[in-house]
């Protein structure tokens, strides 16, 4: 069975599992919210210049480092991402786009 991200709402609910969808060429948005998750995953894993290309695990990510890094997507752009699909995507560009398609509901 696979995950997708869910958007959470303040009142504590979520939406529908969303389903996943062709991907497009990232937009000046993606790109902007690729190079923040590098950013994180910099401050996590005590390795600046983080890239948007860059491997998780690579980078010396671990299971408490990926914890942290999803509690903040949560917390910082309201999108709860499964411990598989983010061990998954590898890469700050792919988990950017786990957050768009679950702020998009798709």
């Amino acid at each position: 069975m696979e995950s997708s991200p869910q958007m959470v709402h303040e009142r504590g609910g979520q939406e529908e599992t969303p389903q996943p969808q062709p991907q497009a060429e990232p937009s000046g948005a993606s790109a902007a919210l690729a190079q923040e998750i590098a950013e994180l995953w910099g401050e996590h894993l005590d390795s600046p210049g983080v890239g948007p290309e860059d491997d998780f695990f690579a980078l010396g990510g671990n299971s408490l480092a990926g914890i942290k890094i999803i509690e903040r997507v949560l917390q910082d752009h309201g999108v709860r991402l499964s411990v598989r699909d983010f061990y998954l995507a590898g890469t700050p560009t792919k988990v950017a786009e786990l957050i768009e398609q679950g702020r998009a509901g798709t």
